[in-house]
């Protein structure tokens, strides 16, 4: 029975520090064509505890993926991702996924207005 309390302790010791990402924010430069994304991620130990994946949509369709081994801070994961073949152009929806490592994801679209 010890064991077992033991056990859900740790467990739901893990949950308390697993969180998802609490905001992204995006840009788009016309001139140079880059999105850039910062995922917002406060966490303690960002070796232990960080953004692992930001995916990138155009529509229904992935068109970039960026995995991470650690967070570049313990506040964020900034990347910057480039369409000079694909330019974004007026109406494209944007959707951007952010995966924690832990537990949890955050998407945020962008509908492009030039």
């Amino acid at each position: 029975m010890r064991r077992k309390f033991l056990f859900f302790l740790l467990f739901f010791t893990f949950l308390l520090n697993a969180h998802p990402p609490k905001s992204i924010d995006l840009s788009y430069d016309v001139e140079k064509a880059t999105l850039m994304v910062k995922v917002w991620h406060k966490v303690s130990n960002p070796e232990n505890h960080y953004i692992k994946k930001i995916v990138v949509f155009l529509g229904e369709e992935q068109v970039a993926e960026k995995t991470y081994e650690q967070q570049q801070t313990a506040e964020f994961q900034e990347e910057t991702f480039v369409f000079s073949e694909k330019p974004l152009k007026k109406g494209d929806l944007v959707q951007v996924r952010a995966y924690c490592s832990l537990s949890g994801k955050k998407t945020v679209d962008l509908e492009w207005q030039e």
